[in-house]
């Protein structure tokens, strides 16, 4: 749940959805994610980074008892209130001269923008019992209406940007070139999940991944994509109806900054075993259509796979698949031309292995 909330993650489901990776259950929960924040944004400028992202209220709560920061020198202050206009996080009340630093940044601008020199880094528990906290200006109103403006056209800007995103990635899907429609393969239901090269294990996987999509983003095959299972929501999943894993790619090793998926060379990646091909007898197309395939083992890079005689007499030759060589790229599954289940699909492991 604390990974869901958590800024970068969130991030990474937007853009992964947008530019078209994500599954129903992503866009859902990055339109909402995005709404929750723009209305926090709006209305009450920094709340979801102070109060809902768990990052940003653990720091806020350390910050609250910070001894140094920015303090009002009350000689000095004139009430211009540019301190309050330029305040990123608009925590500067210039009327009570107080600095909320729960939600301060520390980005300085207070203190480059008072013409007076009212502000400066300093003690603050000596500031605090020198003020004498004064009534606020009657221009607060106006103040709160000018931030409000601000956010609301900041807002604007950017839902305009992901509609447009959205709009492009939209016609570019319905210009098919007037080819015929090709049916769509299911997905399989597998036993055990797909995990990246490189996780380990699914167990590791799961307790290390924030579900931030980085890899998803960086996968060059399209082989990575967020889970819709409630257990592991968000979290990577492999799937090969779009591409398989290439054993010369290390990508999303490269990339994940958690540990989840750990580094690994491409001789490593060849190497590790996420899962092993099972072929799907009644599913196959030189059973049910009685054509010659060979598709699955033809492709294989580790020539796990090879046509075997079905029975005594040598007119039907169907897959058989080595699972000691298997490194579970998913080549097979992907490539096979039986719709809409593949006659041969990857089933995962608990644990990698190395062959």
């Amino acid at each position: 749940v604390v990974a869901l909330l958590g800024p970068y993650s969130a991030y990474g489901r937007m853009v992964s959805s947008v530019i078209g990776n994500g599954t129903t259950a992503v866009i859902i929960a990055a339109a909402v994610t995005f709404a929750v924040t723009a209305v926090c944004a709006a209305l009450w400028g920094r709340a979801y980074c102070n109060t809902i992202c768990p990052v940003g209220t653990v720091l806020g709560y350390v910050s609250h008892f910070s001894l140094h920061g920015p303090v009002f020198d009350k000689e000095k202050c004139n009430g211009c209130r540019l301190c309050e206009r330029n305040c990123k996080a608009s925590c500067i009340n210039v009327g009570e001269q107080h600095v909320d630093m729960t939600r301060c940044v520390s980005c300085g601008n207070c203190m480059a923008q008072c013409p007076q020199g009212a502000l400066h880094f300093g003690n603050r528990l000596k500031a605090l019992k020198a003020l004498k906290a004064p009534k606020a200006p009657n221009d607060t109103n106006d103040t709160k209406e000018s931030q409000l403006s601000e956010d609301r056209r900041a807002f604007v800007k950017g839902l305009t940007l992901v509609g447009t995103a959205v709009t492009v990635d939209s016609i570019a899907k319905t210009v098919d070139g007037g080819l015929a429609a090709i049916e769509d393969k299911v997905t399989p239901k597998r036993q055990t999940r797909l995990t990246p090269p490189g996780a380990l294990s699914a167990k590791h996987f799961a307790q290390h991944c924030t579900a931030c999509q980085l890899c998803v983003a960086a996968c060059p095959n399209q082989v990575l994509r967020p889970s819709e299972d409630l257990e592991h929501l968000m979290q990577p999943t492999m799937d090969f109806d779009r591409g398989y894993c290439r054993p010369e790619c290390n990508r999303c090793s490269q990339v994940c900054p958690t540990g989840a998926i750990q580094p690994i060379t491409i001789e490593e990646r060849t190497a590790h075993q996420v899962g092993h091909a099972v072929w799907v007898k009644k599913n196959c197309v030189v059973l049910t259509d009685g054509v010659d395939c060979g598709n699955c083992a033809r492709h294989c890079p580790t020539g796990a796979i090879e046509m075997v005689p079905l029975d005594d007499n040598d007119e039907v030759w169907v897959p058989a698949v080595n699972e000691e060589l298997c490194i579970g790229c998913g080549a097979c599954e992907n490539l096979c031309p039986a719709r809409p289940f593949s006659a041969i699909y990857v089933e995962g492991h608990e644990t990698h292995r190395e062959i």
